[in-house]
């Protein structure tokens, strides 16, 4: 009875240790047999008197049960670590001993790592980082971005500039954001004093984001001192001069101190108070882009250059809108109240009886709301398909990297049968060898991950450098972040697996006795297998492909080069002036801009100089043109771009004049309107007469006899160099107010004697007209190339990088071939056989995994190259002279890879091999 008892009572019990036996695992338990049995001996003694314990014994029972549970889990774990250690000490010890092999692996991860880290950390800040303000997820974009500058024509299609009046009606008419916010599309480049303590400093060009007073508000950024623009920053136009300094301007230039608060900053003879400093890793809201400063756009008509007075026109749109949208409230339903307030505002704007032109632009416009979580971002747009298209690149440079190292530890692993097989018969499990095998790719990925991320913060800053397009850097903080690292970590783990796994699962397949017995005459299976060929194979095929592209990318770059301009770039220096920071406006700014042209001249080698609006590539000013000729035929544009020049501009530039003359000393603003011309505006507008003496206008139909046509010129290409040839006019600076920043030198003796010499010429007209950039016409034009030379570059280095690594890794294999197979060379030669016959022997089996890997390359390139079509011009993706070359360069270096090995078979003694035993 007392048994049943006792029994019932401890059914229970029982059951739960039972249950733990079963969870502890069967080796843990065969490991701790003497102790799991003692323990349980000491618990049927205490269960037989199980109905004589109280409850805090039979729960101090449990516990012990329940703890001793978890020391033996604990011991365990204690013991994989040991192993683990010792794995990791073993594996470095074996490194050490070899430092050609690990020296070879760790740079070629290095290389592959790095490359990888340094294209995502670029990828990262321009496509996937989130904007560091408050809920970035939240904000939305009115349209997508792109648009820049200023237009006055109505909206007909999905739209991205709007105007100060439709912004306030905008947050006037919410229902569906918590608040909207406007910053000017264009950063102004000004040149200001810093008064610091009393002092005017010398004038210092400073970068300058217009914002509303919600600008920060909506972002949800706060001043890190002082405080933001607000609302009552932003009423009343020119009332409100201050501005909040950005952390870097603030230690860099106003000591980091927080008296700079309060602290002024003339600007075009207006005094702005600093008001806050932002925080350090607010940057702004463009991508690329850093302000100094941050001032109302209240200040827009005060701010130079260009003195913006459109805040209460309707139509003048310059404005980019974000807002953030209400909690619960989602994208369609926010896109569907903007366009309502935007048709609105439209129909209010043309009246009560528009014209059906108009009816039918404001059905065509719309507003599409992009997330804005990210920025805004011309970069975005620019370098999108490059970046992925490099970031493959740089993947399939890793996979080759990767290769090579497996075909080195597939050749080590045979080196070190002996060794495996001796552990394995002392009793080492095959998992411990994999495990130590695995263990000893970690530590090279390890090695290579670190070595790699030195490698990409260098890499980091000359990607930056190499993706501007101006002489300064593109303000980007590439730093290694806490994303970046992530994706290195990974990446290093992943290419750990991908050249360590089957390399270990090979050597631990060994056969024993005989991997005990084998000689180093014998060629081991290993070394012959179809995963070495294999992965040689693979590194040709990844090598043909990348090479192919990059010849792409390279004759892209060459074809685009070689495009006509226009003009004649050669012996032509461009400066960068700011004629505003000398506070002359109107006719006094005319006749300063004249009086450095006519000093400049002088200057012994200078041809020509001449100021211009815009210089290629910088932009355009586009207007329609209204004549009193036919009507334009169907489908032809009124559009016509417009540049204001100086008097030598022509020269200046090498642009032939073809009829009539260019600007004289007669075109003041006093004498009436003329314009020379583009020889394809004359062809649009006056095709059946001469184009000289003709009248035309840009200011609306009332403006056809405003100016008179004196000249044509050649066509010149102005916004890339892709576009056709466009219709063109030009004005002369004597006759309009227009401050201008390019100043055009064309010279005839050294450069070197001549930048110096126009310096000292500015310097002489005015002290205070400030010189910011000094490039040549060429560079200047070769900036306009920047996505296309990025590309060209890293994919012509990484195909080179990657054809490198794959014929160290044919070099690597057939050199231990040839090793492995010195007897039987002995052998055949003794037998008679010739050098010529050994070299071939052994260079045919090179030259076999090559050509396969040719054809695989082959086939895979016609297929790759078609995703980067649209970065290629006047080639097609398939272009078979670029494949060819490839394949020649590649043949050429691989055949020497595979020969050398061959050779010094063929040169083998036949005795000295045949006692290669």
């Amino acid at each position: 009875m007392a048994e049943r008892d006792r029994q019932k009572g401890s059914s229970p019990y029982l059951w739960l240790i039972r249950s733990i036996g079963v969870i502890v695992p069967r080796r843990l338990r065969a490991n701790w047999k003497q102790e799991w049995e003692a323990e349980l001996r000491y618990r049927e003694e205490m269960l037989a008197d199980w109905d004589k314990l109280n409850w805090k014994s039979k729960l101090d029972l449990l516990r012990r049960s329940l703890g001793a549970f978890q020391d033996a889990l604990w011991l365990q774990q204690r013991r994989w670590e040991d192993e683990m250690i010792q794995d990791v000490r073993y594996g470095l010890r074996i490194l050490r001993k070899q430092p050609g092999f690990t020296l070879i692996a760790v740079l070629s991860l290095a290389l592959g790592i790095g490359a990888n880290t340094a294209i995502f950390s670029l990828l990262d800040v321009v496509l996937l980082k989130s904007l560091p303000v408050h809920e970035p997820e939240r904000l939305v974009l009115f349209g997508n971005g792109q648009g820049t500058g200023v237009t006055n024509g109505l909206p007909n299609q999905s739209w991205d500039l709007f105007s100060y009046p439709f912004y306030q009606q905008t947050r006037e008419c919410n229902e569906v954001f918590s608040d909207v916010a406007a910053l000017l599309s264009i950063p102004w480049t000004v040149h200001g004093n810093i008064n610091a303590n009393g002092v005017s400093a010398e004038p210092e060009k400073l970068e300058v984001q217009l914002v509303s007073g919600t600008y920060f508000s909506v972002l949800g950024v706060n001043a890190s001192l002082g405080r933001v623009v607000t609302e009552a920053d932003d009423e009343n136009v020119g009332a409100h001069p201050v501005a909040v300094a950005s952390h870097s301007f603030w230690e860099r230039r106003l000591g980091g101190e927080p008296s700079a608060v309060g602290q002024t900053i003339t600007i075009d003879k207006v005094a702005y108070t600093i008001i806050g400093v932002a925080p350090r890793e607010f940057f702004g809201t463009t991508v690329g882009e850093a302000p100094d400063l941050w001032v109302p756009l209240a200040m827009g008509a005060q701010m130079p250059p260009a003195h913006w007075n459109g805040r209460n026109d309707k139509l003048f749109q310059s404005l980019h809108l974000i807002a953030r949208l209400k909690d619960g409230v989602e994208a369609p339903q926010a896109s569907a109240a903007v366009n309502l307030v935007f048709k609105r505002f439209l129909q209010d704007e043309v009246g009560a009886q528009p014209e059906p032109v108009q009816l039918q632009d404001i059905e065509r416009a719309s507003v599409e709301l992009t997330p804005a979580g990210r920025g805004l971002s011309q970069l975005r747009q620019q370098f999108s398909l490059s970046l992925r298209v490099l970031m493959a690149v740089v993947g399939l440079v890793l996979l080759i990297a990767c290769a090579n190292v497996a075909n080195l530890l597939l050749a080590r692993a045979t080196a070190r049968q002996k060794e495996f097989a001796v552990r394995l018969a002392l009793g080492a499990t095959r998992l411990r060898l994999i495990r130590q095998l695995i263990t000893e790719g970690i530590l090279l990925a390890s090695l290579g991950g670190l070595a790699g991320i030195v490698l990409a913060s260098w890499g980091n800053r000359l990607l930056v450098v190499m993706a501007s397009t101006g002489s300064e850097p593109l303000r980007l903080d590439v730093t290694l972040n806490g994303r970046v690292l992530m994706f290195t970590v990974l990446t290093s783990l992943l290419s750990a697996v991908v050249f360590g796994t089957a390399p270990a699962l090979r050597a631990s397949s060994l056969e024993l006795n005989s991997s005990l017995k084998g000689s180093r005459g014998v060629a081991q299976p290993t070394t012959r297998s179809l995963l070495g060929k294999s992965l040689v194979t693979a590194q040709v095929a990844l090598s043909l492909l990348l090479l192919v592209g990059a010849g792409l990318f390279l004759r892209t770059l060459i074809n685009l080069q070689s495009l006509p301009t226009g003009f004649n770039p050669q012996n032509v220096v461009l400066f960068q002036l700011d004629a505003t920071a000398t506070g002359y406006e109107g006719t006094q700014l005319s006749n300063l801009m004249r009086e450095v042209e006519d000093k400049v001249e002088t200057i012994p080698g200078v041809e020509a100089a001449s100021f211009s609006f815009f210089i290629f590539n910088q932009g355009q000013w586009s207007s329609p043109a209204f004549t009193r000729g036919p009507d334009l035929a169907d489908g032809q544009s009124r559009n016509v771009r417009n540049n204001v020049v100086g008097t030598d501009y022509f020269n200046a530039m090498g642009i032939p004049l073809v009829l009539g003359r260019s600007f004289g000393p007669q075109d003041t603003n006093k004498s009436p309107k003329v314009a020379v011309v583009t020889e394809a505006m004359a062809r649009r507008f006056f095709p059946d007469s001469s184009a000289l003496g003709q009248h035309f206008g840009i200011n609306g139909p009332a403006s056809l006899d405003e100016i008179e046509i004196i000249g044509v010129v050649k066509d010149s290409k102005y916004v890339s160099l892709k576009e056709a040839w466009r219709p063109m006019a030009y004005y002369p600076h004597t006759q309009r107010d227009d401050p201008l920043s390019n100043f055009v030198v064309r010279f005839s003796s050294r450069p070197e004697t001549i930048i110096p010499a126009v310096r000292t010429a500015i310097r002489e007209v005015n002290r205070s007209l400030p010189i910011d950039e000094v490039v040549s016409l060429s560079e200047h034009i070769g900036r306009s190339l920047v996505q296309q030379k990025l590309v060209a570059r890293l994919a012509a280095f990484f195909g080179l990088l990657a054809l490198l690594l794959a014929c160290v890794g044919l070099y690597g294999v057939m050199s231990y071939t040839v090793a492995r197979r010195t007897n039987e060379i002995g052998i055949r030669m003794a037998l008679g056989a010739r050098s010529s016959q050994v070299l071939w022997l052994v260079l045919r089996e090179a030259l076999m995994l090559v050509l396969i890997g040719v054809a695989i390359g082959w086939l895979t390139s016609l297929a790759a190259t078609r995703a980067a079509s649209s970065l290629l011009f006047g080639l097609e993706p398939n272009d078979p002279l670029t494949m060819t070359l490839a394949t020649l360069l590649l043949l050429t270096i691989a055949l020497l890879a595979g020969y050398l090995p061959a050779r010094r078979a063929a040169h083998v003694d036949p005795m000295v091999a045949l006692r290669d035993e």
